[in-house]
């Protein structure tokens, strides 16, 4: 396989195209991300990073444009990117009812995988996650940060060599978040996974990223590694989000509403 992991070129999305409401979401993205990198998408709400997140991982398609996984065309070859990601959506749910087990049981039978293959990946993967203690009980009793982490486990069944983060650090408190850090930093470094990571986290963007692309009104208008980018439009400042506010220009509102 080529070591580029993700590419995209001149990728574009228009909702209710030729429509009064027509919204231009995404304009011309293109991207080249490598095997084992940590890449992050940041940008105001409505600049395009669930867009970008939603095409490569097959859920809606792009006007224009092309876009693959490893050589493997997002359209024409959707199956294969399927079995090649995986993807943690920021919406997504649990199986409250169910014990951590129990869900990422029926995630693992669902990707087809045999009883063998479920048993080694879920233990791994439930001791990654640092929920060995609790991976009987229901999950309704679980926190926040518990839940998040045993939804970056369930990303990661059947051993996707990309994965998509969309918000991973949302809604939790500071310790949590810089546990879920060092799990994504794990699975990028040691395993030697692709990570794309949407995210208004600017800390986990400049801990973790090891480069970020900057997307305003659908414009990709930056892209580098954190420091550089710090370096060059954070005016004098040791600040990412300082960077990231210059960037785009933000005034504190947004007429956007697709993401």
């Amino acid at each position: 396989m080529d070591n580029t992991a993700i590419t995209t070129d001149q990728l574009s999305k228009i909702y209710n195209m030729n429509r009064k409401n027509e919204v231009q979401a995404l304009k011309d993205l293109t991207l080249h991300i490598k095997r084992g990198e940590i890449y992050g998408l940041l940008g105001e709400n409505g600049a395009g990073k669930t867009t970008t997140v939603r095409i490569l991982t097959t859920m809606i398609k792009a006007t224009s444009g092309t876009a693959s996984i490893f050589g493997n065309d997002v359209i024409t070859d959707s199956s294969a990117v399927r079995k090649l990601i995986g993807c943690l959506p920021q919406d997504a749910g649990l199986y409250e009812e169910f014990s951590a087990l129990e869900n990422l049981h029926f995630i693992a039978e669902l990707r087809g995988l045999n009883n063998e293959e479920r048993r080694s990946q879920i233990t791994n993967l439930i001791k990654m996650v640092d929920l060995e203690h609790r991976k009987n009980d229901r999950v309704e009793t679980y926190s926040g940060g518990m839940k998040r982490r045993l939804m970056i486990a369930r990303a990661m069944i059947g051993e996707p060599q990309v994965l998509f983060l969309d918000e991973p650090t949302a809604g939790i408190d500071v310790l949590v978040s810089r546990r879920v850090r060092e799990i994504i930093k794990t699975l990028a470094k040691q395993k030697n996974i692709t990570v794309l990571l949407s995210t208004h986290d600017m800390i986990s963007a400049e801990r973790i990223c090891d480069r970020i692309g900057v997307l305003h009104k659908g414009v990709l208008i930056a892209e580098d590694t954190p420091q550089k980018i710090i370096q060059e439009h954070a005016g004098g400042l040791n600040d990412l989000e300082e960077a990231v506010v210059n960037l785009i220009g933000w005034t504190g509102e947004s007429d956007e509403v697709i993401e």
